[in-house]
């Protein structure tokens, strides 16, 4: 009887150890799993952010180069039409020069003119002389003829000249073309890394929820297991002091006298019941709702930057402008966040922070260098939101 009370003690006190250790290798384990997401999951979030910053001013430099096409293009146009315009009144020129020497000619044939050159030329006193007055008549006819080869010469250079515009024009239109091409695959990869980095914020969120909730669970079990384990080892201490107790009053039973048998120790249901996995709950999907394609509107837009005292590097989104300088304060209730934004004289930007003052048609740009943002003063502009 005193052999199984002993095993009965040694059980219940086995039993308390091992619920005070079994939950410490699986807490630490489940944790380090976590943080392990967790840390990858910012790594990814920080490389998406830079590659934004990267693609913002790729598409900002692209637009810069369109800007300047155009600007060669209208140059060139006006050019072009300049050059038309001159080409037409050259035209006139030749044909009103043609008109004249036409009725020259027709008067000699029909005047005596003629006549009297040639008289003039027989009057001639000699030879000499006849050379030098046909030498003047051949000079008469032959200024007509170079005035109208001169004209249909500057004709022919002005139609030169019209003809490289017109292929200069071509030729920066095309280069044009392939930019906004450029410009807008640009584009769509930004809409995809903000897609992206949209998706790794959800799963972070997640991750760092179910951290929270994994660590609660595990400490309800440990509190439990501790509780479990101080029941136990309660009941081992009361079943070896109620055999030292019996084993001390044993010798004075009488003989005949029949001890009744004293109770084994029993491990309840509760000391050994398994604690159970509490739910792991998982933030809901956030879904942007999606911006207006093309939508314009006229803002009153400030400058700031982050060297200002008091400011952080990082947005109420969390964008580290340090990375991504090209981000915009808005009113969410106007331009949603995460919003792509053309802004006239700043470029592509994300609506990626907040303000107090920033209610209703107002932003403000983020501006690396600090005396361009003080220098910005206020501004009425008509922006676009592209996405």
């Amino acid at each position: 009887m005193n052999h199984k009370k002993r095993m009965g003690k040694l059980l219940l006190a086995g039993l308390a150890a091992s619920l005070t250790l079994s939950i410490t290798p699986v807490q630490g384990s489940t944790l380090d799993t976590l943080t392990q997401e967790e840390k990858q999951t910012e790594a990814r979030i920080a490389s998406v952010e830079v590659t934004i910053g990267e693609t913002l001013a790729s598409i900002n430099l692209k637009q810069m180069e369109i800007d300047d096409l155009e600007a060669q293009i209208a140059a060139a146009e006006e050019s072009q039409s300049e050059t038309k315009a001159a080409i037409e009144a050259q035209k006139e020129v030749i044909t009103s020069r043609k008109e004249q020497l036409k009725t020259r000619l027709v008067a000699l044939q029909t005047s005596d003119a003629m006549t009297n050159q040639i008289l003039m030329l027989l009057d001639s006193e000699n030879f000499a002389d006849f050379i030098s007055r046909a030498y003047v008549v051949g000079q008469l006819q032959a200024a007509d003829n170079e005035q109208i080869e001169s004209a249909i010469s500057e004709e022919e250079k002005l139609v030169a000249l019209e003809e490289q515009l017109a292929d200069e024009i071509e030729t920066v239109k095309v280069a044009e073309g392939r930019l906004k091409s450029e410009s807008s695959a640009l584009a769509e990869e930004l809409s995809t890394l903000k897609d992206i980095l949209s998706e790794n914020q959800i799963v972070l969120s997640q991750v760092k929820t179910e951290y929270a909730t994994e660590a609660d669970r595990l400490a309800a079990e440990a509190a439990q297991a501790k509780a479990d384990a101080e029941a136990a080892q309660a009941a081992a201490n009361a079943a070896e002091e109620h055999v030292t107790i019996a084993e001390s009053t044993a010798p004075s039973l009488q003989e005949g006298t029949v001890a009744t048998p004293e109770p084994e120790s029993q491990i309840t249901d509760s000391s050994v019941a398994a604690v159970e996995t509490a739910p792991v709950v998982t933030a809901p999907t956030v879904t942007e709702p999606p911006a207006s394609q093309g939508k314009t509107m006229t803002v009153s837009a400030t400058a700031y930057s982050r060297h200002e005292a008091g400011l952080s590097n990082f947005t109420a989104t969390g964008i580290d402008l340090s990375i991504n300088p090209m981000v915009i304060a808005v009113d969410p209730s106007v331009i949603p966040l995460g919003s792509i934004v053309s802004v006239p004289g700043y470029g592509i930007a994300i609506a990626g922070d907040t303000g107090g003052a920033i209610v209703g048609n107002k932003i403000d740009l983020h501006m690396e260098d600090l005396n361009a943002a003080l220098a910005f003063g206020r501004q009425t502009l008509t922006i676009t939101i592209l996405q």
